[in-house]
């Protein structure tokens, strides 16, 4: 019996959040879903650009994950929380992004095993404010620029990261923000990961933007919701209207 599992973004996929009310909403038809898939035998896990202690935190008392892939895949861990991969981003290499892309109308966020910080900029709820880069704890897994809802200026900036920075790390766009992670480092390297740590056959991936494009590639199968932007659909096997559904689908082949 071969041995499948599915990797499935969190915000806006999984998950529906207002970040400045501190809200997350889940569609309990896509939680029961995930239950009966991973009764029948499979693996569910959430891929995302979130640090590990939100997602933790999040699924507390809603589901028992199988697989994080978190901070855009920086780090890989099973079920146990034992990690299966590692990388963290050099100090200097942090201070540089900040010199380079931070201004007071946006947030520069950095994720470390104890901090999700916003550096010098404004903070929203759960994040914590910081005066410098000096101030960070390493190691860090992960630099957030957010450009709220400025889709252009997040594309420019990602092109301008892996230019400039592209040696130490690399940029995704995730509509209006940019995730920035090690080097090799993708949602795509993570579901890579978990197919050799855990044994896997097939792997299925949802996701609903450009920074799932990586995700999208790496899995056997993929999936993409009907108002993801049009380059998302394009990359995705099929389009669907819920994560639910997606499973069912998967569920369904061969």
């Amino acid at each position: 019996m071969r041995k499948t599992a599915f990797a499935s973004d969190f915000d806006g996929t999984l998950c529906e959040s207002d970040w400045n009310l501190g809200i997350e909403h889940f569609d309990p038809a896509n939680l029961e879903a995930v239950r009966a898939y991973q009764a029948a035998g499979g693996l569910f896990g959430i891929c995302t650009g979130r640090p590990l202690t939100s997602i933790v935190d999040s699924m507390r008392g809603r589901l028992e994950l199988d697989f994080y892939i978190v901070t855009t895949g920086a780090q890989v861990l099973d079920g146990r929380l034992d990690p299966i991969v590692v990388r963290e981003i050099d100090l200097d290499v942090v201070a540089g992004l900040h010199e380079r892309f931070a201004r007071e109308d946006m947030g520069f966020i950095v994720v470390t095993e104890t901090q999700f910080a916003s550096v010098g900029g404004p903070a929203g709820p759960g994040i914590d404010p910081i005066r410098s880069v000096g101030e960070v704890r390493p190691p860090v897994y992960d630099v957030s620029l957010e450009y709220l809802d400025d889709e252009d200026a997040a594309r420019t900036a990602c092109a301008q990261v892996n230019e400039q920075f592209g040696n130490a790390v690399a940029a995704f766009q995730n509509r209006g923000s940019v995730d920035i992670v090690p080097a090799g480092c993708s949602k795509g390297s993570g579901v890579r990961a978990v197919r050799e740590a855990l044994g896997v056959d097939c792997i299925a991936g949802i996701g609903d933007s450009y920074n799932d494009l990586p995700l999208l590639e790496a899995a056997d199968v993929s999936y993409t919701f009907y108002q993801a932007p049009e380059e998302v659909r394009v990359a995705a096997d099929h389009v669907v209207g819920s994560v639910a559904q997606a499973l069912e689908h998967f569920m369904s082949l061969p």
